[in-house]
């Protein structure tokens, strides 16, 4: 009764390693993760450990053992070189991350769920937005089209605590993507997130210029027309020359000027420009 016990024991430890594993094979230790360290059969050297400043741990009978940079089964196998065989023979260690601190990103601007991300695998500009509840406001696809999001670049050696935006940034440590693209496969686009990045989408606008009676930039919203940009920038003006609206859009770095009808949908990024008439 007891050998069953006990290799059901182990058939639940081994189960529990491989799940851990699959989860955090790529992770790389660093300084305040927390970590849960398991012995098979020593029950009583079961500890929950803080990765100290210092990138080390204090575990029973090996003392300090160095953990940052370390992925959890690389630590693993070290932990069970300092144990056996002289304190334990043939010891079976399982490590699992129980809380992420050291490596992190931040998803900020016009997405659902704007924070702090734990950075536990790798992973791309498109899963982090996904991860991040999207962008909102019937964010699909068609929505998104010509959107960009501006990675801001954490740099080696830097503890990144608040997400930086572009403007506080230099221009060395901004990269714009096409988020369209990327979702589309553009591995150019579809870029590889770093520690401590910033990934800022901002909000989907255009622009209303000319004679209207509050020029500015709106955010966009689905479906919009003409007439409803220009309302939201409150109507025409006594000099405005309704029938000449055009609009200036850019495609492929060119800008184009397109004449319009009122009732024509606009694009985000679109500048609607209601020239003076003179008649």
């Amino acid at each position: 009764m007891v050998k069953k016990i006990l290799w059901l024991g182990l058939i639940l430890t081994l189960l529990w390693v491989g799940a851990a594993r699959a989860a955090q094979e790529e992770y790389r230790l660093g300084a305040e993760d927390e970590i849960e360290v398991r012995v098979w059969g020593h029950d009583d050297l079961t500890r929950k450990l803080r990765v100290g400043l210092k990138g080390t741990i204090s575990y029973p009978f090996v003392g300090e053992v160095r953990a940052q940079g370390l992925t959890p089964l690389e630590l693993q196998k070290e932990l069970e070189g300092k144990l056996g065989p002289r304190y334990i023979v043939d010891p079976h260690v399982s490590v699992m991350v129980t809380e992420y601190k050291s490596q992190k990103f931040f998803v900020v601007g016009n997405v659902q769920k704007p924070g702090t991300y734990p950075l536990t695998k790798p992973i791309k500009v498109v899963e982090a937005i996904s991860l991040a509840g999207g962008i909102p406001t019937g964010g699909s696809s068609k929505h998104v089209a010509g959107g960009v999001a501006i990675i801001v670049r954490g740099q080696p050696g830097e503890k990144a605590d608040q997400p930086r935006l572009p403007e506080a940034a230099p221009a060395g440590q901004k990269i714009t993507v096409s988020i369209s693209a990327a979702m589309a496969g553009d591995p150019s686009q579809n870029l590889e997130i770093k520690n401590g990045d910033t990934i800022y989408v901002p909000q989907l606008s255009y622009y209303v210029t000319g004679e209207v009676k509050r020029p500015g930039r709106y955010p966009y919203e689905e479906n919009m027309t003409v007439l409803m940009a220009v309302s939201t920038a409150e109507g025409f003006t006594d000099k405005a020359s309704s029938r000449g609206t055009y609009i200036v859009r850019e495609h492929d770095g060119q800008k184009e000027k397109i004449k319009v009808k009122l009732e024509d949908a606009i694009r985000p990024g679109d500048t609607i420009v209601v020239p003076e008439s003179f008649f």
